[in-house]
């Protein structure tokens, strides 16, 4: 009996480490996918549940010196809302905006949608590379937002939990003298 609760809190503890990055989400994240030929689709959820106001605005801050984007890239964005890439060599942002309050990013809430197609491998990003910076709606001041990060794969996250719980049912066949 003993060692079967020993085993159940062991199995809640590496749930609880594996799991725990889940729970603590960045302000922006973002995923990747290879198109071929050396060009990527960099797709971003903003999630806004720590702000501390609602956000009309989402700019990247490197769109061209990082990401090469230009007036010719081919950027996407959320229903409600407009983009404005760069304009090399005057402006090195990429500039996403709400073209009403009714499609701003409230407090408590998340909004996917955001792309943009570039050349840049995202394994090469370092540093502030990916630094982002959301607008306030009521105040319309730049509120930076860190640096963008991954989405973690969540087959990695199945996988692991599939072989702790294999484990953990091998555990149970062996007897312990």
């Amino acid at each position: 009996m003993l060692l079967r609760r020993c085993r159940l809190a062991l199995l809640l503890a590496a749930l609880l480490v594996t799991s725990s990055a889940a729970f603590a989400l960045p302000m922006v994240q973002y995923s990747v996918t290879d198109l071929g030929g050396g060009l990527f689709q960099y797709n971003l959820l903003v999630d806004n549940d720590d702000g501390a106001e609602g956000l009309s605005g989402l700019n990247i801050l490197h769109g061209n010196s990082v990401f090469g984007l230009s007036g010719a890239s081919t950027i996407g964005e959320p229903s409600g809302w407009g983009s404005f890439a760069p304009l090399p060599p005057l402006i090195d942002d990429l500039n996403y905006f709400s073209l009403s309050t009714a499609t701003d990013i409230p407090v408590d809430s998340s909004l996917g949608g955001f792309s943009f197609q570039s050349i840049t491998d995202p394994n090469t990003l370092a540093g502030d590379d990916f630094a982002v910076e959301g607008i306030g709606a009521d105040s319309a001041t730049q509120i930076d937002l860190g640096i963008a990060q991954l989405l973690p794969e969540p087959s990695l996250g199945v996988l692991l939990l599939a072989a702790g719980l294999f484990g953990w049912r091998g555990l149970g066949h062996r007897r312990v003298f």
